[in-house]
């Protein structure tokens, strides 16, 4: 049960992603939803001899990700592939307490980068709206219907 994964394989995060040369967005979409899902269950399961394959290679995954030494450099493609798929989770998950590793801080990381985003959209209006206030009313060489003098 303790066994050190080596390799993206081992992991059986990718053997979906391995089965075709190219997936198609939807199909790609539903392989990452089904391991969301896997993800979850083998976080919320108690049991060491779940039945579900699925479970027990996530839970392989997790322990390998505490004790993998390539994992900080960003050297890890199982590692990699693991924290992603925790993006993934966190990009959607509604949860205030969540058991899946690092949903909080991910999704504390994507209000912060949501809230800079808006900081940056209303700085950007406010300079736009005084670059129109320096330039002033335009002016039309043509008179204007609107006054009704015509």
């Amino acid at each position: 049960m303790d066994r050190h994964l080596t390799s993206a394989s081992d992991s059986g995060l990718c053997t979906e992603c391995n089965k075709a040369p190219r997936k198609s967005s939807e199909s790609r979409r539903l392989s990452i939803q089904r391991c969301i899902l896997s993800l979850l269950h083998a976080c919320q399961c108690r049991n060491a001899n779940c039945p579900l394959p699925s479970c027990q290679k996530m839970k392989r995954v997790a322990q390998h990700l505490k004790h993998c030494k390539r994992n900080t450099s960003g050297g890890c493609p199982v590692c990699r592939q693991f924290i992603a798929l925790c993006y993934y989770h966190a990009k959607h998950c509604q949860e205030n307490i969540c058991l899946v590793p690092f949903c909080l801080t991910i999704k504390h990381k994507l209000r912060l980068r949501r809230q800079e985003q808006r900081i940056q959209q209303v700085q950007m209006i406010r300079r736009r709206i005084m670059a129109l206030r320096a330039i002033g009313p335009r002016r039309s060489s043509k008179p204007s219907r609107a006054c009704g003098l015509h």
